[in-house]
């Protein structure tokens, strides 16, 4: 199965693994809203944490993952505070909100990212990817629809998600320069259960023997669902696979109606439209970009003639 994938062009694989992990991560969150309904948040994400170390113990047995030779610690720490955080606020969304509205609000995180690539990354932003992530903002605010009062906490929660997932974006693919997927998922499960133990005791409650096979389902997708993601950006180009990204909708729209007979409102729809619209533009301005600095680079400058620049020509 590996050696067929390895043969498609990266791009290809990359939009394969991206959409595998969506349909994963969106059964993982079916299992959170149940499990929701038993035990708090950040509960859930502490035992999704412990047990993806658990899970993880044999590969470090055996030292197919050494953790604790990465010369990155640092790094590592900090992809696991934005990425546990954005777990622990997407855990609390999907308990609060339908399915398939947690979901769109979370693809506004391409247009937090054209934020964090600007002010933490020091990109150069140019006018055309900030005009569209303008007009996905207003993509946000047509599906929370603050105006009318239906601006719920659950709403804010998955803005914040948003924003912290585009931090981690970032801060992944920082370390997959030189760290290999499996470690940065290793890395993630060990900082995230020191990070989650002390909130979890806070608000511990025993969960029955469903809610324990909820918890093991959690950690088991969590964890195969985040190697497909780290995967996919490792595969192929960032603006060329994120669009398959947006295939956990439709998923979400079917589980929600599945389970809860929930079917978003049509300003949901709208919305997601627009940010959806956004987000493959800004992701078609930055394959524009990078292809640019590639052509640039490939210019070699014509060589200089011997003996210094030309005197012009005679008077």
């Amino acid at each position: 199965m590996r050696d067929w994938l390895r043969r498609l062009p990266p791009n290809v694989q990359g939009a394969l693994w991206l959409v595998s992990g969506g349909f994963i991560f969106t059964s993982t969150g079916v299992m959170i809203r149940l499990l929701s309904e038993q035990i708090e948040s950040v509960q859930t994400a502490f035992f999704r944490a412990i047990l993806s170390v658990i899970m993880l113990l044999p590969l470090m047995m055996t030292g197919k993952v050494k953790p604790w030779l990465s010369q990155r610690i640092k790094g590592h720490f900090w992809r696991t505070f934005m990425g546990t955080t954005s777990m622990v606020l997407g855990f609390y969304a999907i308990s609060m909100l339908p399915l398939a509205d947690a979901t769109a609000i979370a693809f506004s995180q391409p247009l937090f990212s054209v934020v964090v690539a600007a002010l933490i990354a020091k990109e150069k932003v140019r006018w055309r990817r900030w005009t569209a992530t303008v007009v996905g903002f207003v993509g946000v605010l047509v599906m929370v629809r603050p105006g009318e009062g239906s601006l719920q906490l659950g709403a804010l929660v998955a803005l914040a998600n948003a924003a912290c997932v585009a931090i981690s974006i970032l801060l992944v693919k920082r370390l997959s320069d030189s760290e290999s997927p499996l470690m940065i998922l290793t890395q993630f499960a060990i900082f995230s259960t020191l990070f989650l133990a002390g909130p979890a005791i806070w608000v511990w409650r025993w969960p029955d023997l469903f809610g324990w096979v909820l918890a093991i389902g959690i950690a088991s997708s969590a964890t195969v669902g985040q190697y497909f993601w780290v995967q996919a950006f490792k595969s192929g180009e960032m603006s060329a696979i994120a669009p398959f990204e947006y295939m956990r909708l439709p998923f979400a729209v079917f589980m929600g109606w599945l389970m809860w007979n929930e079917m978003p409102v049509v300003w949901t729809y709208v919305g997601a439209a627009i940010v959806i619209a956004s987000a493959l533009y800004i992701a078609h301005r930055e394959h524009v970009v990078a292809r640019e600095r590639r052509r640039a680079a490939t210019v070699t400058p014509p060589e200089k003639p011997p003996g210094g620049p030309p005197s012009g020509p005679a008077p």
